[in-house]
C-alpha cells in the first residue's frame, strides 16, 4: 500500500523517484516542492527576468519528471536535477538569442555528474556578469537570515542538502529542518526583493 499523506515528505529521493515513476502524482508533487525554490535560484543565475526563470523552472521539472527513466541513482537526484534545469536555462537563452554561437552547450546524458564545474558563461561576458551578481545576491541575503536559519538555508539551497542530509548533519529534527527551511526561504525572498526594488 502506498504512503500517503505527510509521511511521503519524509522519504529520500530515492524513494520518491521510485513512487514517481510508478505513476505516483503525489510523489512528483513532493519532488518538485523540496526543489522548486533552489532550481529557481541556479536558474536564476543564468537569467535576469523572474518571468522568464519561472518558465525555465517549470519547463526544468517537466523535462526530469519526464525522463525519470534516465536518472542514475549512483548520483544525487538534486545534482541531475540541477543539470537538467541547467541545459533548460542555456536552451532558453540561446533561443532568446542572447548568446552566440560557440557558448558551450552540454547534455544531460554527459558522463560528469558535477554541477558547478561547468564554463557556463564562455563567449558572453554580459551573461557571466549576471549570473555572478545574482549569485553573490543569494550568498548575500542567506548570510544576512538569522543565524537559527542561516545554516540550513545554505545546506538546503546554495549546497543541495535533502532535509534528512541536513537533519543528520545538524542533529536537529526533521520537523524542525522543515520550519527553518520555511521560514528562511519567506525571509530569503523578502530580502531578495527588498534589494531588487532598491537596484
Amino acid at each position: 500500500m502506498a504512503r500517503t499523506g505527510s509521511k511521503l515528505t519524509n522519504l529520500s529521493d530515492l524513494e520518491l523517484v521510485a513512487m514517481a515513476s510508478s505513476g505516483e502524482q503525489t510523489a512528483f508533487l513532493i519532488l518538485y516542492d523540496r526543489y522548486k525554490t533552489g532550481v529557481s535560484l541556479h536558474v536564476g543565475g543564468f537569467i535576469s527576468l523572474r518571468e522568464e526563470v519561472e518558465d525555465v523552472v517549470l519547463e526544468s521539472f517537466q523535462k526530469a519528471f519526464s525522463q525519470l527513466e534516465t536518472y542514475n541513482p549512483d548520483y544525487k537526484f538534486s545534482t541531475w536535477l540541477y543539470r537538467i534545469a541547467r541545459n533548460t536555462a542555456f536552451d532558453h537563452i540561446e533561443k532568446s538569442g542572447r548568446v552566440n554561437s560557440n557558448m558551450p552547450t552540454h547534455s544531460i546524458d554527459d558522463e560528469d555528474s558535477g554541477v558547478n564545474d561547468i564554463a557556463t558563461n564562455a563567449g558572453n561576458p554580459e551573461i557571466a556578469v549576471i549570473s555572478n551578481q545574482e549569485y553573490e545576491k543569494v550568498v548575500a541575503a542567506i548570510a544576512g537570515l538569522p543565524e537559527t536559519y542561516r545554516k540550513v538555508a545554505q545546506m538546503v539551497l546554495m549546497d543541495n542538502y535533502g532535509y534528512q542530509e541536513v537533519s543528520q548533519e545538524l542533529n536537529i529534527p526533521l520537523n524542525t529542518v522543515r520550519t527553518r527551511v520555511k521560514r528562511g526561504r519567506e525571509m530569503l525572498f523578502k530580502l531578495l526583493e527588498a534589494e531588487d526594488e532598491n537596484d
